[in-house]
């Protein structure tokens, strides 16, 4: 015989307390003055009898579906190839399943750039909005400043604009550091693997600008020759490295900006008959767990995605509650971590 389902009428009974007083606290529906000690009540008896809440009336109670977005700017290929995103993901769940919200992950199609992010919010698909601005157009900057200007709940994973809320990571940190490394070991030919291409997003132009500019502070000429782009994946990073064994003068280190490209750079170092580190050094950035494991051990720059996407998460979780927020914008550290991909150290 089924299980009977528990009704919020059999929880209004059991709490002593009416159907809409259920509703309002399990439904969190702001402006209703309901006591703590009721609202304890309230949450503790639906959990004694395992009740679970309609969908359907609880976005009706709260006006608004029980989404929150994480809209990513890239395709969903690219997208789906990087690991940062489900790191991401990973730290927002940690906050967001305990609220009994949904996750709604979208992507921004170039045809719908600024749109997209009016249609979620104005057409109550979510309730707040998680951006990753791999790169941002004019008309997406545009549709989030006003968004934020009507008190919409918004914060992006990395900081766009003084007015939005932020969590970042000051990425340029982890470079240098990895930089300073590889030329503390004595490499002067240092290349790098980017992930787009030099005029579409915001995170590989800082980061190649960081790299230049480490160049500039040790006295390194800049070559552009030195510069290859990947698309995310092995593949790319693989494809990046053949271009840089076939030039005339071959880096002796190479620092990709994420941990897959690496996989696939130290691949073809190693099908040309060369070896890492002892014929070129390679840096990865990220700190996936899968870099422990390669052969030899990839060097990576450990950035702290998991908590960058929780604490996005509770940030964007008290803008919606109406919680005073500690800070406006809030930057992490990453570290460099050295294995053996890098310790090679130059005569």
């Amino acid at each position: 015989m089924a299980k009977k389902r528990v009704t919020s009428k059999m929880v209004a009974e059991k709490a002593g307390v009416s159907q809409t007083t259920v509703s309002f606290v399990l439904n969190k529906v702001k402006g209703q003055n309901i006591s703590p000690e009721t609202t304890d009540r309230v949450i503790k008896a639906a959990h004694d009898l395992g009740y679970v809440p309609d969908v359907a009336a609880r976005m009706l109670a709260r006006g608004v579906s029980d989404n929150v977005a994480l809209v990513l700017t890239r395709s969903h290929d690219a997208v789906l190839s990087d690991d940062y995103v489900s790191h991401i993901l990973t730290g927002i769940a940690k906050v967001f399943r305990k609220e009994a919200y949904r996750i709604l992950v979208e992507f921004v199609d170039e045809n719908m750039q600024g749109r997209t992010y009016l249609k979620l919010a104005h057409g109550k698909e979510a309730f707040g909005l998680l951006v990753i601005p791999y790169s941002l157009s004019h008309q997406d900057l545009k549709a989030l400043r006003s968004l934020t200007a009507e008190e919409f709940p918004i914060v992006t994973l990395g900081k766009i604009h003084d007015e939005i809320h932020s969590v970042s990571i000051r990425d340029h940190v982890g470079i240098l550091e990895a930089l300073n490394h590889l030329h503390d070991m004595g490499h002067r030919a240092i290349a790098t693997i980017s992930y787009a291409p030099h005029d579409s997003a915001l995170v590989p132009m800082r980061r190649l600008k960081t790299y230049r500019q480490f160049l500039d502070s040790v006295g390194i000429a800049y070559r552009n020759d030195y510069v290859q782009y990947g698309a995310f994946d092995a593949e790319s990073g693989y494809q990046a490295m053949n271009r840089l064994l076939s030039l005339d003068a071959v880096p002796t280190a190479v620092m990709a900006l994420n941990d897959v490209m690496a996989f696939g750079a130290m691949t073809a170092i190693r099908e040309s008959g060369l070896r890492a580190p002892e014929d070129i050094a390679v840096v990865g950035y990220d700190g996936i767990r899968l870099a422990r494991y390669t052969a030899p051990s990839l060097t990576t720059v450990s950035a702290p995605d998991v908590e960058q996407g929780e604490l996005a998460a509770k940030m964007l979780l008290d803008i919606i509650e109406q919680k005073p927020t500690e800070f406006q914008h809030v930057e992490l550290d990453p570290k460099l971590v050295i294995r053996d991909s890098c310790g090679y150290r130059m005569n």
